[in-house]
């Protein structure tokens, strides 16, 4: 949410040479529950504001010694400096030389923290937990420690959103610290400064970050209790500081400023909350401050965005209404475009509260305006809730607005545009390499925005001509990204937020069915459109998204998929008992009679939303063959079919001992070959080089049998299992994003090659949407791991339907093949077919 943490504290102090640092410990659930008994009691003197015009507040410079005894370098000094002006960039390549030149722990502890910070700065805080391992590793090495690294990853959670994963780290690190605190009165320099001075950052940012976690939780009175106790400790330093003897030995630096001055935001929120006016004031007063101090403008507007979004919640919405108007129009003049939307949708929240009705419609879609303007340009949900609004949260709101008055045809585009915000949101942090010259254009003027509207956020930084700077780019980005929608519609879809009309996609329906399932929330009834060429109408099913998900949670218990069932098992048996048996029965009897839905036509498109991506369609008894697309509008983009006879087959690579051999796969991958006359590529030849040579041009078909694998929380790295000759090389989603494989048909015979992630619960992602941006037609591939027999014969029915092009009715006969052979649902039911336009 807000770019700095909260105070890398960086001091050089006097302390008491018996302070005890305390080492660390395995935290239990008991001890975490009775953490506020470390509620620390401060004299007077202590707690009472401290002057905050004192402070030498500069980062470290080159030569000097920073309050761990590293001797700063040039290098460090520039990542240091272009942290706190905000060029992640350029820090980032400064820590690399760092990195690479030195083989000194508390140096590479001191590089990868701070490379933790300026990641969570740039919005990229997958990278930045990710780096946490290389944290933990030189912080034990440097301290007996790793508190530092994980509150910072906690940190890093909180703004993700994910409060289960921040609060266990943060009260973790409490814990662990206890009772110990900064002593504030000295005799004789410390042995253990640079310990004393980690435990301290430690504490503090935990105790800020958990302040920050209640608060976007709007858990007012936990968010109180942190921030208080945060709030003592920030008083306690700045005493310390501020001391007539002691503050000559303690530097204070500008992000420590901005800790406390985020954290007085904190604590008046939830003094206002609690119905402290007088002291809630003092706090806001207090922390606009600190935020001028060090010329951080952005602060005021976090002020102003939280004060509004309080008085919202405790019912005072004129109140609310009046300051959101205020933060709103400082923010545009300031350039905060990622404040901008979500103070418009708080406007919005609260118009609707007054009765304002078309009024606050009005306002959520300035604020989608908004955000598709900064789509693929700002990551603007580095913190998934600011301001207690995301991007579903708006388009929920919108799509109620839409059903209430029966505007199908807006229900239409909002739910398309709110898929394609999802998608691009996924590719936000990302370099992608496509060739198309407008492309590389618009990622040019993306990086310059990126890099301005970091630097507006900065500390001490004019950002009076970054904003004019903007404006101007934004302008330029919306030309191009209407050139490259001309020119090339399917590779727009990665950069810019559009959407088909409801009319044009009924018009290349033609005699199919496209059943389109609308976003909610997940204790509200599954509703979705039934789309035909002359018709469109809104239904509700009898089960809500959380029910779906149970059922689908325990039909894989049922059927023991995530227990027995892997490629390269010669046949799988699920339970065989009667009770077993007729538990499975009635659940996808269940499962068919709620998901019929009365479809006429032999095909229909299916655009899920959040677990509706996951039914097994396979296995239910309906009268149509289900087609999976990423999007309704792919409908109306124009396939270019591949004229190639050519079949590409792979089948058991050589992993060379780093995973189970597929014999079942190279029989399946010789029956293919012998079927299309062309010559497998098998076991030392499986390699990427071999592939990309065979397909050439492009394929008609391209099929995998091997291992598959995929993650859940980084979709794009996902990958299919190859070989370089000798040993295992992973051919991944995000390597096909980049460098596509031309086929008309790609078949995934793979384990989980069909999962995807269900971004914001609306788009799907992973292996199966890469493919189709490199130009597939159809994808067949399994939702969970498969065994060999069973599915060397339902790819023998399959492909003699698909090498004519029959993609549908293969689909449909190799299932029905394997029901009347007698194999068991987890066999055919694992596999989906996901295709555009036109298959037969």
């Amino acid at each position: 949410m807000f770019k700095y943490l909260y105070s890398t504290i960086l001091i050089l102090l006097l302390s008491n040479c018996s302070a005890t640092i305390p080492e660390n410990k395995i935290v239990t659930i008991n001890e975490i529950k009775n953490i506020k008994k470390f509620l620390k009691k401060y004299p007077k003197e202590l707690i009472k504001k401290q002057n905050i015009s004192k402070g030498n507040l500069n980062f470290p410079k080159k030569g000097e010694l920073n309050s761990y005894n590293i001797l700063v370098t040039s290098n460090l000094e520039v990542a240091y400096k272009n942290y706190l002006e905000g060029n992640g960039e350029k820090a980032l390549k400064a820590l690399k030389l760092i990195s690479e030149n030195t083989k000194d722990n508390k140096m590479l502890w001191q590089t990868s923290i701070l490379k933790m910070k300026v990641l969570l700065m740039m919005g990229r805080g997958d990278d930045a937990i990710a780096e946490t391992s290389i944290c933990q590793k030189y912080e034990k090495l440097s301290f007996n420690s790793n508190l530092n690294c994980i509150a910072q990853r906690g940190e890093s959670f909180t703004w993700a959103g994910d409060f289960k994963n921040a609060k266990k780290d943060l009260e973790s690190v409490l814990v662990t610290i206890g009772s110990w605190e900064l002593p504030t009165s000295y005799m004789s320099p410390p042995s253990n400064m640079p310990k004393l001075i980690a435990m301290t950052t430690a504490q503090l940012r935990a105790y800020t970050a958990l302040a920050a976690m209640y608060t976007l939780q709007e858990n007012y009175e936990e968010a109180f209790y942190f921030a208080n106790e945060a709030d003592k400790r920030y008083n306690a330093l700045l005493f310390v500081s501020n001391h007539w003897l002691y503050g000559k030995f303690l530097r204070l630096h500008l992000d420590t400023y901005y800790g406390n001055g985020i954290n007085l935001t904190f604590l008046a929120s939830a003094q206002l909350a609690k119905g402290m006016i007088k002291e809630s004031e003092e706090n806001y007063q207090k922390a606009i401050e600190f935020f001028q101090k060090i010329h951080y403008v952005k602060g005021k507007a976090t002020v102003l965005a939280l004060k509004a979004r309080v008085y919202n919640r405790i019912g005072q919405y004129e109140k609310a209404n009046t300051l959101g108007k205020i933060a709103l129009k400082y923010s545009l003049q300031n350039g905060f475009l990622d404040f901008v939307w979500r103070i418009q949708a708080l406007r919005a929240e609260t118009l609707a509260q007054l009765g304002h009705h078309q009024e606050a419609e009005q306002t959520y879609r300035q604020a989608v305006n908004t955000i598709n303007s900064l789509s693929a340009s700002l990551i603007t949900d580095s913190a998934k809730r600011k301001f207690g609004f995301n991007k579903d949260d708006i388009a929920l709101k919108l799509i109620k607005y839409d059903i209430e008055k029966q505007n199908y045809e807006q229900l239409f585009i909002d739910a398309e545009e709110n898929r394609a915000r999802a998608f691009i949101d996924t590719l936000s942090t990302r370099t992608l390499n496509y060739k198309n010259p407008i492309l590389k254009e618009i990622y040019k003027i993306d990086k310059e925005i990126d890099k301005l509207s970091i630097l507006n956020k900065a500390i001490n930084i004019d950002n009076s001509k970054g904003v004019k700077k903007i404006q101007v780019l934004m302008k330029k980005k919306a030309q191009k990204e209407k050139m490259l929608k001309t020119d090339n519609p399917k590779l727009s879809n990665i950069i810019s937020v559009w959407s088909s009309s409801l009319k044009e996609t009924q018009s290349n329906l033609d005699e199919n069915t496209l059943i389109y399932f609308i976003p909610s929330k997940q204790n509200e009834k599954i509703t979705y459109l039934y789309i035909s060429k002359s018709s469109c109408s809104f239904h509700t099913l009898n089960i809500t998204y959380a029910e779906l998900k149970n059922n689908l949670k325990e039909l894989s218990t049922l059927l023991g998929i995530n227990a027995i069932q892997t490629r390269g098992v010669k046949t799988v048996q699920t339970a065989n008992s009667s009770d077993t048996t007729n538990s499975i029965d009635k659940l996808i009897k269940k499962l068919t009679k709620i998901f019929t839905m009365n479809i006429k036509h032999k095909n229909a498109f299916i655009v899920a939303s959040d677990d509706t991506n996951f039914i097994p369609w396979g296995m239910l008894d309906i009268n149509f063959t289900p087609l999976l697309i990423p999007t309704a509008s792919w409908i109306n983009l124009k396939n270019i079919t591949i004229n190639s006879k050519k079949a590409v087959i792979i089948g058991n690579p050589n992993f060379g001992g780093d995973a189970v051999q597929l014999q079942g796969a190279e029989n399946e991958a010789k029956l293919l070959g012998k079927l299309y006359n062309q010559k497998a590529l098998l076991n030392s030849n499986a390699t990427k080089t071999n592939i990309r040579k065979a397909i050439g041009e492009g394929s008609n078909i391209l099929h995998f049998a091997t291992h598959g694998i995929f993650y859940k929380n980084h979709p794009l790295k996902s990958f299919i299992l190859l070989t370089d000759g000798k040993k295992s090389v992973k051919l991944t989603a995000d390597e096909i994003f980049q460098q596509p494989l031309k086929a008309n048909l790609v078949v995934l015979s793979a384990c989980e090659s069909g999962l995807g992630s269900s971004a914001s619960a609306n788009d799907y992602l992973g292996l199966s949407r890469s493919f189709f941006l490199g130009g597939t037609k159809a994808i067949l591939s399994s939702l969970w791991a498969i065994e060999d027999e069973g599915t060397k014969e339902f790819m023998k029915v399959f492909h003699h339907y698909a090498k004519e092009g029959k993609y549908a009715l293969g689909y449909k006969m190799a299932i029905n093949n394997l029901k009347s052979k007698g194999y068991s649902p987890t066999v055919y039911g694992a596999f989906i077919l996901q295709g555009l336009r036109n298959i037969k």
